[in-house]
């Protein structure tokens, strides 16, 4: 089966403008198959949780946390996403920190000597930062939207062929069986 998927959004429970159930139409809407929230760490509202996992919609719905985590180099964020059994970890937009590829390198490899890491974004805000669609970094790369309102929805995603099911798609995900797809071609 060929999917359609998100892996960051941003609602409500921390920095965005949508709610979950907004977020979860509106990619509904776009004919995704599969999102990910991953709204922030520091900013999580209670209830979280029970709120995506109350959305109604035909997509899977996978809940994520977009890990804080501080390097030499600054703060990055990790977004830690659920599967059933599997977890899923990706390095979040590597542009948005103003380092060399070089530097973005030595921090990705910071950040794996304390957390687990399995790919790596190559958008901003769903625009692609070829730059860091380098073989140099040894992960699969995807393309997300980040977004944190409507109109960041939909300009980045990933396909794949896989059952609609969680734990297939993440082991998927990291085997760096997909396609990452951009508005416009990339």
């Amino acid at each position: 089966m060929n999917l359609k998927g998100q892996l960051h959004i941003h609602t409500t429970f921390s920095d965005g403008s949508l709610t979950i159930q907004e977020a979860a139409n509106v990619y509904n809407d776009l004919r995704f198959d599969f999102i990910v929230i991953s709204d922030h760490d520091h900013l999580l509202k209670p209830g979280y949780r029970d709120a995506i996992e109350s959305v109604k919609s035909n997509m899977l719905v996978f809940l994520g946390i977009e890990r804080t985590v501080h390097t030499r180099w600054g703060y990055v964020h990790v977004s830690e996403i659920e599967g059933e059994e599997e977890k899923l970890y990706i390095f979040n937009h590597p542009f948005e920190y103003g380092l060399t590829l070089k530097q973005s390198k030595e921090c990705i490899e910071d950040v794996k000597k304390a957390h687990k890491l399995d790919a790596v974004e190559i958008s901003h805000q769903g625009f692609y930062t070829p730059a860091f669609d380098s073989v140099t970094i040894p992960y699969p790369k995807v393309a997300t939207d980040d977004s944190h309102a409507l109109l960041g929805c939909g300009r980045a995603w990933i396909e794949m062929d896989c059952e609609k099911r969680k734990d297939p798609i993440l082991r998927q995900i990291k085997k760096g069986e997909f396609k990452c797809r951009f508005v416009g071609g990339q």
